[in-house]
């Protein structure tokens, strides 16, 4: 897909960067075309496939958060080394900038993102949600004892600061970008849930990315075999990964994932659980209203679906902050 904030690199390089890393010869060498922000090859080698992933130069316009976002996966995969949370192995990474001028790095590739994938039965289905539950509550197992936040933003002692400054920084890149939205609106919910968000005392790793593109499934027995793109993964609250598998609807009914979650880690959707989520919905709305600026052409397919879908997410959960608590 094309999009303003990838780095371009021609395939030539990026056979090249493959078989300079040592893991073997680079036999084909493919772009995945479904990534938005970051530039990726597909490549296979000795039988395997690899993904091949460029972050962008530091002349790249991004939003606040999206500053050296591959830098922060990397931290991700630190995190969690020693656990048996599924992702794509690392193989080799380069942040030295020395061979093309922006940091990348080598994973192993895994079999098929369950976005658009057909599915042989409901069973099936179910089963590869109920795993995708479970994975997500090992995530949120991993915790940090130094703050909550961005890494890149640097983190806050307690959720309410970093969630503000993560609202802080969003209203600017709209502000500089001229999206309009109704501030007034937003902050006067975070002083009504202030409370809520004060009770938040656990600052746990969040993927930030949940959805069916990110997800990758065995396609020759229909497992889970992991998450991709961690990237945009901060320590925070846990509720921000019930947004993307339903941005407008209720997570709770995708009864297979919640159950695999249950099975790791209890949970109740009380309504003050409710709530957090609908701020997580909220605050990522912001961002979808606020990034096709920066990826598309204004007025292009891509730059109309992507607000229209933003609106009725930010929306939505406007409305719903808004109610009696």
């Amino acid at each position: 897909m094309e999009s303003n904030t990838k780095k371009y690199v021609s395939k030539y390089d990026a056979k090249k960067l493959f078989e300079e890393s040592g893991i073997g010869p680079a036999e084909i060498v493919k772009e995945c075309e479904n990534g938005e922000f970051n530039t990726v090859y597909l490549v296979k080698s000795n039988g395997k496939r690899y993904y091949l992933k460029f972050g962008n130069d530091d002349s790249t316009p991004t939003l606040s958060y999206e500053k050296n976002m591959l830098k922060t996966e990397l931290g991700i995969y630190e995190a969690i080394e020693g656990t048996d949370i599924l992702r794509p192995a690392m193989v080799f990474k380069d942040t030295s900038r020395e061979k093309i001028g922006v940091d990348y790095f080598i994973t192993e590739g895994l079999d098929a993102p369950m976005l658009g994938l057909t599915f042989p039965n409901l069973k099936a289905r179910k089963r590869v949600m109920y795993q995708l539950g479970a994975d997500v509550a090992k995530i949120h197992s991993v915790k940090s004892e130094d703050g909550f936040g961005y890494e890149q933003f640097g983190k806050k002692a307690t959720w309410a600061e970093a969630y503000k400054l993560m609202i802080d920084k969003i209203v600017a890149d709209a502000t500089v970008l001229n999206v309009k939205f109704d501030t007034f609106r937003v902050y006067a919910i975070l002083d009504r849930v202030k409370d809520i968000l004060a009770e938040v005392t656990e600052s746990v790793l969040v993927h930030g990315d949940v959805w069916a593109g990110n997800v990758f499934v065995n396609r020759k027995n229909f497992t889970y075999q992991g998450l991709i793109d961690w990237e945009r993964g901060f320590w925070g609250d846990f509720a921000a990964d019930f947004v993307a598998l339903a941005p407008c609807g209720n997570i709770e009914r995708n009864r297979y994932f919640v159950k695999g979650y249950r099975s790791v880690s209890p949970v109740e959707f009380d309504a003050k659980l409710h709530t957090r989520i609908d701020l997580m919905k909220l605050y990522f709305g912001m961002i979808l209203l606020t990034e096709p600026e920066l990826r598309w052409k204004k007025g292009s397919f891509q730059y109309n679906v992507h607000k229209y879908r933003a609106r009725k997410v930010f929306n939505k959960a406007l409305k719903a902050l808004e109610k009696p608590l």
